[in-house]
């Protein structure tokens, strides 16, 4: 049968195909492995790690409509095959056991992990930035100035993050009887960000 006198019900399957192709890797086609890899410098106080892998996922932020997590994940070990497969449909659950697995103490930094938060709005725009690491977390940025002066570079259009930040913050940690935490980062991404899976 030649490609001009194909049937409907043909073109209509191969529609559907490319379709549901492209629907599993968000229109982003299937990433090169090195689309995984980075090199993040973390703090607290003294303590320094630094992590070479990093996926990013968004997921819509629960009883705030309108509002989403954007969420970027890193690691001290380089990705699989199958942590890839995992990050390509919105999972980084395997690479948190991989990392809870090796680790030892919370300063445990040569098997670590650490994760920025950024609450987005409907228009991608940020409004807040979390910070954790192994035994610690602290809101970074919690109102659009301090999102401004946190933030040197950001780029977002909902499948791609362009992010480059490098800054320190003093976390008041009064209310938690200890004192206080000085965070520090060193971040330049771009970057895939897949949906979260549910």
């Amino acid at each position: 049968m030649s490609n001009s006198r194909r049937s409907p019900s043909w073109i209509l399957f191969t529609a559907l195909t490319l379709c549901a192709f492209g629907a599993r890797f968000g229109g982003q086609g299937n990433p090169d492995p090195s689309a995984f890899e980075t090199h993040a410098v973390f703090s607290i106080d003294s303590d320094a790690m630094s992590l070479t892998s990093v996926v990013a996922t968004i997921e819509a932020r629960r009883n705030v409509p309108g509002y989403s997590w954007l969420r970027i994940n890193f690691y001290s070990f380089p990705f699989t095959a199958t942590d890839i497969a995992a990050a390509l449909n919105g999972h980084v659950e395997s690479m948190d056991r991989k990392w809870k697995n090796k680790a030892g103490s919370p300063k445990d930094y040569n098997h670590s992990n650490a994760v920025v938060q950024l609450s987005v709005d409907k228009d991608l725009k940020i409004w807040q930035v979390d910070m954790s690491v192994p035994g610690h977390s602290c809101t970074i940025a919690a109102s659009e100035g301090d999102v401004k002066s946190v933030l040197q570079d950001y780029r977002f259009d909902g499948r791609r993050l362009r992010l480059k930040s490098k800054g320190s913050f003093v976390c008041d940690m009064k209310s938690l009887g200890i004192p206080n935490q000085r965070f520090g980062w060193d971040l330049d991404l771009d970057v895939p960000v897949f949906q979260k899976a549910s």
